[in-house]
């Protein structure tokens, strides 16, 4: 199939959609958020209810496994000053591997029912947004609204560049998880449009890479940007040294 065909019969980011007062919403995308935080509000009560003190659970043993990894990042990065900051990098880590995760149950093929919301530039570049306000507003909070602003002119010849620099956190903050969802979407649809002999076994290659980008890409996702979230709080914390 000549390659330009093939680019046009692909259509991206179909969604199913609705106008409210003149804004376009994708249901989709917001239900998929719904599912997933009420998913992860699930799983805390669940684990509330059955922690225990001494022998742990197996869904115990994997919170308390990866609440420690964050931990042990946070105080590696800026001590017991920056434990505040441990519950907001594990709920992102969770969130984002739940809503990562959706891609995995079989709802429907473009538009799907349940998509990765990940894979929506909207709520990536929400979830950046949020994270930036939030160091921005912590950084004023602990350091004084003072060395918040003196902090841009480390050195006075880069003030323009520390400018930059925050503005576009956020963006590249957003596009780093959409990027990566986004292309696994991409991939889905380029397997999906494989001409004659490859039919027969789009079926497997579908579902071997909705496996591979699941369960390895999208943890690794999650990772990162709670890992990035982590780096950037260090900063508002510790002032920036």
């Amino acid at each position: 199939m000549n390659a330009s065909l093939l680019a046009v019969s692909i259509t991206v980011g179909n969604h199913i959609t609705h106008k409210f007062f003149g804004l376009t919403f994708n249901i989709d995308d917001l239900f998929s958020c719904a599912v997933a935080g009420a998913i992860l509000l699930g799983l805390g009560f669940y684990m509330r209810a059955k922690a225990t003190s001494g022998v742990p659970g197996k869904m115990q043993l994997v919170f308390e496994t990866v609440i420690s990894g964050v931990e042990d990042q946070v105080e590696s990065s800026m001590g017991e000053s920056g434990r505040p900051i441990v519950p907001l990098a594990f709920t992102l880590f969770a969130y984002i591997l739940i809503a990562n995760w959706l891609e995995l149950i079989p709802t429907g093929h473009n538009p799907q029912y349940l998509p990765a919301p990940t894979g929506d530039i909207n709520f990536t570049l929400a979830l950046g947004l949020f994270v930036i306000l939030l160091v921005h507003a912590t950084w004023i909070r602990r350091q004084g609204l003072g060395h918040y602003i003196a902090h841009y002119f480390h050195p006075p010849a880069l003030f323009l560049i520390n400018i930059i620099e925050e503005i576009v956190k956020p963006i590249t903050l957003a596009l780093r998880l959409f990027g990566n969802i986004f292309s696994g979407g991409v991939m889905l649809l380029l397997i999906a449009a494989l001409p004659g002999p490859f039919v027969a076994g789009i079926p497997v290659l579908d579902t071997v890479w909705k496996l591979i980008d699941g369960l390895f890409v999208g943890p690794v996702q999650a990772f990162i940007f709670a890992i990035l979230t982590i780096l950037y709080f260090e900063a508002a914390i510790t002032g920036g040294h």
